[in-house]
């Protein structure tokens, strides 16, 4: 996801606890002049550091859900962003789809809208939207979760997925909000 971003941005600022994530990256965009990246975990950052950038946007996918205090997360967004910046937060969704792989993948929790909303609100950030999004995807994890109790990913699975529902699903989604999904995505203004 940082390849885009650099297209586009002035600067990024990436957090990465993986090694292998890093080394895909750095493979993907080398040592790009726009790109600064902290080996380490968000929690391992230097407030100060962050609060010096003065961060317009924050952009996290499927990051929320590996730190223990999400509050805190949110909070040292917050801090880092100039008056206005935005949060844009990626999570999965639905408490009752965790199951085995979230736990070997590390995820503290899955949220639903109120559990998302909550620390949004005490990190000081307003909410502009706040959605699920892929609803096909929540039955697929559920059958994992809850029947075949799966630890891995199926690449069969995301193929069909990605081959035969993401093409007309997710599109599908621009007209017709759903009530309900895998992943909630929400964004955030400081205030």
């Amino acid at each position: 996801m940082t390849a885009p971003l650099l297209e586009i941005a002035e600067s990024v600022f990436g957090v990465e606890p993986n090694p292998n994530c890093i080394a895909r990256l750095q493979e993907a965009v080398g040592s790009h002049p726009k790109l600064t990246l902290r080996f380490c975990l968000l929690e391992e950052c230097d407030p100060s550091e962050l609060a010096d950038q003065r961060f317009d946007t924050v952009f996290c996918a499927n990051v929320l859900e590996h730190i223990k205090d999400d509050t805190a997360a949110l909070r040292t967004f917050a801090h880092a962003l100039v008056p206005g910046g935005k949060v844009l937060i990626f999570v999965p969704a639905v408490q009752a789809a965790y199951g085995p792989l979230d736990a070997e993948l590390g995820h503290f929790r899955r949220y639903s809208k109120p559990t998302l909303a909550k620390p949004f609100n005490e990190a000081g950030l307003d909410l502009l939207e706040l959605r699920y999004t892929n609803p096909i995807g929540l039955l697929g994890w559920m059958y994992n979760a809850r029947i075949a109790r799966s630890t891995t990913h199926s690449p069969a699975q995301v193929k069909l997925f990605d081959t035969l529902v993401a093409p007309w699903a997710l599109p599908l989604e621009r007209l017709v909000t759903p009530p309900i999904g895998l992943s909630l995505i929400a964004v955030g203004r400081k205030r």
